[in-house]
């Protein structure tokens, strides 16, 4: 009987031993992760177009949307909607470069990228945008526009 009562005895010991240890090296580890991780929100652009202009005629459009990562602390001290400094330099980069590229998979997302990160952090006073994440890019050409406009429309 007294076997079984120092066996039981040492069981809880070991258990409660394991688990103080446990806790002890699960917030160690949970204050070294919060010093050196930054908190981050995110958000989307709104979808929009822009256009492909080759030789004075429209060609076709680009349409995207993007997700951002922003740096949450320099966020709380700009005043101002972020969302609209970003979906500007996204149209001035691709309207601005990229407008009259026809072959628009030839377009090297990863450096229209930090451009835009380097535009929108130019105008604030500490680096804002952390990354941007492609939700949605796609080419439609003027000629897919009109057959859409036009299908149901019989040509007699």
């Amino acid at each position: 009987m007294i076997r079984i009562a120092i066996i039981g005895l040492w069981i809880c010991v070991v258990a409660l031993g394991s688990l103080y240890f446990a806790v002890k090296q699960n917030s160690a580890t949970a204050s070294v992760t919060s010093q050196s991780t930054q908190v981050l929100d995110d958000g989307k652009t709104e979808v929009f177009s822009i256009p492909i202009i080759i030789d004075g005629a429209v060609e076709g459009y680009v349409v995207t949307q993007l997700i951002y990562t922003l740096d949450s602390a320099v966020k709380a001290s700009v005043k101002v909607p972020v969302a609209a400094f970003i979906n500007d330099e996204i149209f001035r980069q691709f309207y601005g470069h990229y407008s009259d590229v026809k072959d628009v998979q030839k377009v090297k997302f990863d450096d229209v990228k930090q451009a835009i990160i380097d535009g929108v952090n130019a105008r604030f006073p500490a680096p804002l945008v952390k990354d941007l994440l492609v939700q949605q890019f796609n080419y439609i050409s003027s000629k897919e526009i009109r057959d859409q406009n036009t299908k149901g429309i019989s040509r007699g």
